[in-house]
């Protein structure tokens, strides 16, 4: 893993990685033990079929690679199913968790999203024995839920007046066909349309431009229009529009 981050801005707790002869966006993630999703979230403006050697990008630390839950590595002898057993989930559910992984190519090595489990010590293990409920840990700005009995996801996006992407990559675990009641999950806040990995939230006021806002944090339009992929520079003028900050 590469630690000189010479130009690109990566959140806080992440490093930088030099892209390198014969790199796939897939064994980056094995090699450096995080996952394919929490390198595409760590870095929005990245087009990973088009790097070069000696390109930039972000790796996610541990803290960043899983949002909800916590990292596994695959073992010899594990599959999807064996491993969504081992913590109480359906092998369903931890496909939802894991968009960018094939159930049926699972490789020795590779790292995936499983539920956090308690290990009795104030810290989380990753060999359950036997699988529990542990109270969700949303990042800094975000807040925990529950899924109310007959809320349907369009229900909780009107609620919430967030994004199904913002909601969606906070939640990847969270169906939007299947809710369960009771199943928590973190809000992002009110007006957000895309998930702020690693980065603060802030809400647009009167009198706000994309430039103005850039000054007072001491950062570039460029980099503001980076962290917020799916805005117009126009939105940065919008009163209430949550974005994502440095």
């Amino acid at each position: 893993m590469e630690q000189q981050g010479t130009g690109r801005i990566c959140p806080r707790g992440a490093s930088y990685y030099l892209w390198r002869e014969g790199d796939t966006l897939a064994a980056v993630a094995r090699v450096n033990g995080t996952t394919v999703q929490a390198l595409r979230l760590i870095n929005p403006d990245v087009d990973f079929s088009t790097l070069a050697v000696g390109d930039e990008i972000c790796m996610p630390s541990r803290s960043l690679t899983c949002q909800s839950g916590q990292p596994y590595t695959v073992r010899r002898g594990d599959t999807f199913y064996t491993i969504a057993q081992r913590y109480g989930i359906s092998d369903l559910e931890l496909a939802e968790r894991n968009p960018d992984v094939s159930p049926t190519d699972l490789m020795v090595g590779d790292v995936i999203c499983v539920p956090a489990e308690s290990n009795g010590q104030g810290g989380t293990t990753t060999t359950p024995s036997q699988p529990s409920t542990p109270a969700l840990s949303c990042p800094t700005g975000y807040s925990a839920h529950r899924v109310q009995r007959g809320q349907t996801y369009a229900d909780l996006l009107i609620d919430l007046n967030v994004s199904y992407q913002a909601l969606r990559n906070a939640n990847p675990s969270l169906r939007p066909g299947y809710l369960v009641a009771g199943t928590s999950f973190c809000a992002p806040p009110a007006g957000s349309r895309t998930a702020c990995v690693g980065n603060r939230t802030y809400v647009v006021q009167d009198g706000d431009n994309l430039s103005s806002i850039a000054r007072r944090l001491g950062t570039t339009n460029g980099r503001m229009l980076m962290l917020n992929p799916t805005l117009l520079p126009t939105d940065f003028s919008q009163a209430g529009t949550t974005i994502c900050i440095p």
